[in-house]
């Protein structure tokens, strides 16, 4: 079988590089479309600083509102240290200066998590002070927002409260059914179930159901270790319905 010849490149052919040709192709594109390869660019590069300005929005403001969250709780802290040293003046001051702080945080970011619980703090201050239909408004927003278990928990515990505080009928009806959400959802944690339950034993003697009051201490009893003077007071007073 006869072999065949192969065909002998030329000097052309040999220096021919295909690496060097494509970038020349490269080259005469840019040139022929450049407006839309430099409008591509652009475009792209806007995009990244847009989203890397964005990111770092977020960051600052996440940080701004922990912040907030923080010293807020601090000037709190303050207010009750006052307080149980009958500072009325200072501990009132400090309440007032812990709640605009706290209703700031939160308006500023309303959906980021740390002014979320700005929001529950300046809450409990309202409670404090007997503005129990503006606890409500704050507590209701921050829960219609589905937030994490974080934030739901001291949520659903300071609405409980509110709502028996308030103590109409139908508040202490909506009082046990925040307490049994708060049971739903604490999930084997002892001190908020104990919470709940205390909370619902409460509502349940408001409401001059003292079977169902009693079974409710009871059950928060055997969870709780500590017997608070709420927890002393409770038991004297369903002891003498009984008797």
């Amino acid at each position: 079988m006869a072999h065949r010849t192969r065909k002998k490149l030329t000097k052309k052919e040999i220096e021919r590089d295909p690496i060097g040709e494509k970038l020349e192709a490269t080259a005469l594109f840019i040139q022929t479309h450049y407006r839309e390869v430099f409008g591509g660019l652009a475009i792209l590069l806007l995009v990244l600083l847009v989203v890397q300005y964005m990111g770092g929005k977020r960051n600052a403001a996440s940080e701004q509102a922990m912040a907030g969250f923080i010293t807020a709780s601090q000037i709190y802290d303050q207010a009750m240290t006052a307080a149980a040293t009958n500072q009325a003046q200072q501990a009132f001051q400090a309440l007032d200066a812990a709640y605009n702080l706290s209703m700031q945080t939160w308006n500023e970011n309303p959906q980021n998590d740390w002014a979320r619980k700005s929001a529950v703090l300046a809450a409990k201050i309202d409670i404090i002070r007997g503005n129990y239909d503006g606890a409500l408004s704050t507590l209701s927003t921050v829960l219609a927002a589905n937030p994490d278990k974080s934030i739901r928990v001291p949520a659903l515990l300071h609405m409980g409260i509110v709502l028996e505080n308030r103590g109409s009928e139908q508040d202490l009806v909506n009082a046990i059914s925040a307490y049994r959400e708060l049971l739903e959802i604490a999930e084997g944690n002892a001190a908020v179930e104990a919470e709940a339950l205390f909370g619902i034993s409460r509502a349940y003697f408001a409401q001059q159901k003292y079977t169902e009051s009693d079974e409710a201490l009871s059950s928060a009893l055997a969870l709780s270790s500590d017997t608070t003077a709420f927890e002393i007071f409770q038991i004297t007073r369903l002891a003498e319905v009984g008797n």
